[in-house]
């Protein structure tokens, strides 16, 4: 892969995150911002979330039935070594009211991914080698990855194979924490038994998604004085011990060495209406453009 090309993969420990939309929203920020630069976003989530967020569903049919999906052409390349042109797995995606490319995962993805586990080999090697196969990353500038919720964690451990960094979308909750500590304990020991992703783990970020706008609510408190390393005054009318047990579990990750993005997202019907409202949301290009800074994408 391009040493100029960033790849960035979004993963969570928990479902309903946020992680597809964000992941939507950072490709989309980067295609306005860098016009002159190539974009693509690869749907790794077999439910196909962000494809059907984006495509109408005449669209994602047709593409099915024109076998332009990732499980395809992964399926030529390891079952019969065919060779796959970029125009076989790569379609055009309206995210708002910019085009990107665009990688959908296809209906037989979880077969694919049975036989690269199955395999000699280490699945995420071979994944790597079949992708550099049939993408042409030094065309990209960026690569935006959005992986199924951790349930599997076989995708999560392929993308680490093409990643340059890890977000996790988290939301401000104590199973969001406790979950997302066991998640990157996983990554640690998958990072260290891996030759292909031994430094990953210098580059995973956490960013806190679906705070509540209401600044008199725990989680808000907690995520806006977490992330500008305040504590809690004694006085608040706040529960002293739910937010010291969020701010025990944050402090956790970070210790061990996740960075948090000096930023939150609050719930907005604004950002839940894109990809489909053609233009992101004020607060929500706020936060996605502290994301690509942090990121050191812009």
């Amino acid at each position: 892969m391009s040493s100029s090309t960033q790849n960035v993969s979004f993963i969570s420990a928990s479902g309903g995150t946020g992680k597809t939309k964000i992941s939507l929203m950072l490709a989309y920020y980067l295609r306005q911002m860098k016009q002159d630069k190539k974009v693509l976003f690869m749907d790794l989530d077999p439910t196909a979330g962000a494809s059907l967020s984006v495509f109408s569903e005449e669209e994602y049919e047709k593409h099915i039935n024109d076998k332009k999906t990732l499980s395809e052409a992964l399926d030529k390349y390891i079952t019969h070594r065919t060779s796959i042109r970029p125009e076989d797995v790569i379609v055009q995606a309206r995210i708002g009211n910019m085009f990107v490319d665009f990688i959908i995962p296809g209906e037989e993805l979880v077969e694919v991914v049975n036989k690269l586990w199955s395999g000699s080999g280490v699945a995420g090697t071979r994944f790597k080698k079949a992708l550099e196969s049939f993408i042409p990353f030094n065309k990209y500038s960026y690569v935006i990855i959005d992986n199924a919720p951790f349930f599997d964690p076989r995708y999560t451990a392929l993308s680490l194979h093409i990643s340059h960094k890890i977000v996790i979308p988290i939301r401000p909750s104590l199973v969001d924490l406790k979950r997302t500590i066991k998640l990157y304990s996983w990554l640690k020991d998958e990072t260290e038994a891996s030759e292909g992703s031994k430094n990953l783990i210098n580059y995973i970020y956490a960013v806190f998604n679906h705070v509540p706008p209401h600044p008199k609510q725990i989680e808000h408190v907690f995520v806006e004085n977490f992330l500008q390393g305040k504590t809690l005054n004694p006085s608040s009318s706040i529960s002293s011990k739910q937010y010291t047990y969020l701010l025990i579990r944050s402090q956790q990750l970070k210790n061990d060495g996740v960075k948090f993005i000096n930023t939150y997202m609050e719930v907005s019907a604004d950002v839940e209406r894109f990809p489909l409202s053609g233009k992101l949301p004020d607060k929500a290009e706020k936060f996605i453009e502290q994301v690509a800074y942090k990121l050191n994408l812009i």
